[in-house]
C-alpha cells in the first residue's frame, strides 16, 4: 500500500493539515504556500517551532524559503520530502545542515488492538488545562526545553476540540501522555513521552496502544507521525510501518 510518492506525499500533507490545529490559539501565526514549499511560524526564536517543508525540485525554489525565512525574521527548521531532497546542497550553501532522516511511519486500523485491555494498576483520561504545568514539567524533563522553550511549546498544548491530549496515571501520578490530533479520519501522534523515572516499564506502549484502540473505534482509519529515533523501536512493536526517512535540517550556528 502507498507505494507511489504521490501516495505518500498525501498522507505527509494529510499530516501537515491536521498539525494546524497547533496554531489556532496564536495570533502570531504565519502560514505560507509558495509553489512547492510550505511554511508555518509562531514567530518563535526556537526553530523547531517554525517548521518549513518542501516537496518539489523545482529551481530558484531554495531562494524563494530562504527569502521568506529571513522576512519573517526568525530561525526555522526544514523538512525535505520526495524530489525535496534535491534541493539539500542549495539549503547547506545557506548553513543549513542535514540532521539526519526523520522515521515517517503510518499504521493502518486493524484488528491488532481489538483484544487489547489496559494494565489493571493503570488509568487514562483527556488532559485539561488544569493539566497544563504537569504536562510542561514532564516534556522539560524529558526534551531539556529552556524557560523560553516552554514558554513557546506551551501555546500550542491543548489547542481544541481535535487535540486529544491523554495522560496515563498510575496511583494519581502521570506516567505517560500523548498528543492525537484528529483530522478527517486520520490521527497524527505528537509529543508523547515518558517521564524518566517511569520509562522501561511499558507505559509509553500501553498508552500508545489504548491510542490507537480508542481512535481506531471512534471510526479514525490511517495513524500517521514522525519518529525519533528512540521511539521508532516502540512504534515497530505496535506494527506501525516506516514509509520513509524524511531529512530534516537546521541551520549550523557559527561559533562564537
Amino acid at each position: 500500500m502507498y507505494t507511489s510518492y504521490e501516495e505518500r506525499l498525501a498522507l505527509i500533507q494529510a499530516l501537515q493539515e491536521g498539525s494546524k490545529s497547533f496554531f489556532t490559539k496564536i495570533p502570531s501565526t504565519v502560514h505560507l504556500n509558495g509553489d512547492g514549499w510550505e511554511l508555518t511560524s509562531i514567530g518563535s526564536q526556537f526553530a523547531m517551532f517554525n517548521g518549513v517543508v518542501i516537496h518539489s525540485s523545482r529551481k530558484g525554489l531554495v531562494d524563494e524559503v530562504i527569502t521568506a525565512i529571513k522576512a519573517e525574521n526568525i530561525p526555522a527548521d526544514i523538512r525535505l520530502i520526495g524530489p525535496g531532497i534535491s534541493q539539500m546542497a542549495a539549503l547547506v550553501e545557506h548553513g543549513y545542515k542535514n540532521l539526519g532522516g526523520t522515521p515517517f511511519m503510518v499504521w493502518q486500523a486493524d484488528e491488532s488492538v481489538d483484544s487489547f485491555q489496559l494494565r489493571s494498576d493503570l488509568s487514562v483520561r483527556r488532559l485539561n488545562e488544569d493539566d497544563l504545568d504537569t504536562m510542561c514539567a514532564i516534556y522539560n524533563e524529558i526534551y531539556k526545553m529552556s524557560d523560553e522553550m516552554i514558554s513557546d511549546f506551551k501555546q500550542m498544548l491543548l489547542t481544541g476540540p481535535n487535540d486529544f491530549t491523554y495522560g496515563l496515571f498510575k496511583e494519581n501520578e502521570m506516567v505517560s501522555l500523548v498528543t492525537a490530533m484528529i483530522f478527517k479520519d486520520t490521527v497524527g501522534i505528537w509529543s508523547m513521552g515518558t517521564p524518566t523515572t517511569h520509562q522501561k516499564n511499558g507505559y509509553g506502549q500501553e498508552l500508545l496502544q489504548y491510542v490507537m484502540q480508542t481512535h481506531k473505534n471512534m471510526g479514525s482509519k490511517t495513524f500517521m507521525l514522525y519518529a525519533t529515533v528512540a521511539g521508532k523501536f516502540l512504534y515497530d512493536k505496535c506494527g506501525w510501518i516506516t514509509f520513509d526517512y524524511l531529512p530534516y535540517l537546521s541551520v549550523v550556528k557559527a561559533d562564537s
